[in-house]
């Protein structure tokens, strides 16, 4: 081991007391590099080997405008991510009984989810965590809109919510599918979705500033977001973290079963990087937070986790989690990545050699390697490398 790499694992340890230029290292000269190039206005990583976090730090800016410095306990929007949490509440359902994987989804809202070319086909929840429902994400996804007859012509639905194979025979990733999610999840359990996820998964693993719920968390750390254009080589303003629901709870109007796909089951939760962390130690360890809280047992567990499609020979999708063979070679991650209004997420770990890693970023140069974001592929490998080979 290098004295660059001792002195990462030792400055970690210590919780970072000082910053990497009160004592510099080769390892953060070279995530600093790599920052700058990708245009990263703040990242957050942590590493975890064994079961322990091993190495976390904040880079960058909260703001790149003010200059307030990131810090670690900051909250991002996590995108794409958040399908775990949607899945593992599914999963948590089905062995509660109050719902199981191959209900036709019709049957729990009482609406007429159907593939017009294939009416007579059944689009169940197993489809629609897989990705394999043959619904696409034409016109707006957030909402119902697009598949719901009463609302919006047949015709329309067609062209904007369905392709041209039945449910089950196909793949095709599909946000719209996740965020029906959130009015399953309501209808079967009671609770509003935010309100699930927070009692039922993050509370537990012991999350401490993380939920779907803008009103329910310190807005203090939040992290802004930033596009990038590559004709002016600079950055912009990103999407801000929106309220749709937050207005409607607080004036009484929310409408459990109805307004649980505005929260973004498919990519809404807002989350710090080490508690990100926990969520992925929680996977990795069958179901079991790193504070020993149990929640879903390990074949729920496994089950979430086991590869229900295959999307080419390198990538495999579960439930709101893929296995991913292109990052590293002769390696298999299980994760996710995100990707919404400037911000790249990614969380991987691989089961074989007991490591993860989260990293976050609040922009990046939009480019693109082995199917991941460059800057999240770049510092990965870097971690990697440097912490964990």
């Amino acid at each position: 081991m290098n004295k660059h790499l001792t002195f990462g694992i030792a400055a970690a340890l210590t919780a970072f007391s000082l910053t990497a230029a009160e004592s510099p290292s080769r390892f953060e000269e070279k995530i600093g590099s790599l920052i700058k190039e990708n245009r990263t206005a703040g990242m957050a990583v942590v590493v975890v080997k064994g079961g322990k976090v091993i190495y976390e730090k904040a880079f960058g800016c909260r703001d790149k405008d003010t200059r307030e410095a990131l810090e670690i306990d900051d909250i991002f929007r996590i995108a794409s991510i958040s399908k775990s949490f949607s899945a593992m509440s599914i999963m948590q359902l089905v062995e509660a009984g109050k719902i199981s994987l191959d209900d036709d989804v019709n049957k729990i809202l009482g609406m007429d989810i159907r593939n017009p070319r294939y009416p007579d086909t059944p689009v169940t929840i197993r489809m629609l965590l897989s990705h394999t429902s043959s619904m696409k994400d034409g016109g707006h996804h957030r909402d119902l809109t697009y598949v719901d007859k009463t609302k919006t012509d047949i015709a329309v639905i067609r062209e904007k919510a369905w392709l041209d194979y039945a449910p089950g025979k196909g793949y095709k990733y599909c946000n719209r599918a996740y965020n029906i999610m959130g009015n399953v999840i309501e209808t079967v359990s009671g609770e509003r979705f935010d309100e699930y996820i927070l009692n039922h998964i993050l509370k537990p693993i012991g999350a401490k500033n993380a939920g779907f719920n803008l009103d329910t968390l310190d807005r203090t750390k939040e992290v802004k977001l930033y596009g990038y254009s590559k004709k002016r080589d600079e950055l912009y303003p990103g999407g801000g973290y929106l309220r749709i629901n937050e207005p409607k709870v607080k004036d009484g109007t929310y409408k459990l079963g109805k307004d649980g796909c505005y929260w973004s089951p498919t990519g809404g939760m807002k989350m710090s990087a080490p508690d990100l962390a926990k969520w992925m130690m929680t996977l990795q360890r069958g179901g079991v937070a790193p504070n020993g809280s149990r929640i879903v047992s390990e074949a729920g567990c496994k089950a979430m986790m086991t590869p229900a499609v295959t999307v080419d020979p390198a990538v495999e999708y579960c439930f709101g989690i893929r296995f991913e063979k292109r990052f590293f070679e002769g390696k298999r991650l299980i994760g996710h990545t995100g990707g919404a209004h400037g911000l790249y997420s990614c969380m991987y770990f691989c089961p074989e050699e007991d490591w993860g890693i989260v990293c976050i970023c609040s922009s990046g140069v939009p480019d693109k390697v082995n199917g991941i974001r460059k800057c999240l592929y770049t510092i990965l490998h870097l971690l990697y490398s440097e912490l964990l080979k």
